[in-house]
């Protein structure tokens, strides 16, 4: 992370949920349904 200049990331999985905070950052591990709920309405 430290490579591209972010301090947050997030990954869509099928099933899992967690939060990970690396010395890098924190990484965001979420279900595809719950990514999709909190998307912005255009």
């Amino acid at each position: 992370m430290k490579e591209h200049g972010i301090s947050r990331g997030l990954v869509v999985t099928r099933t899992q949920e967690e939060r990970v905070d690396p010395d890098a950052g924190r990484v965001d591990v979420i279900p595809a349904w719950r990514f999709l709920l909190e998307l912005p309405e255009p």
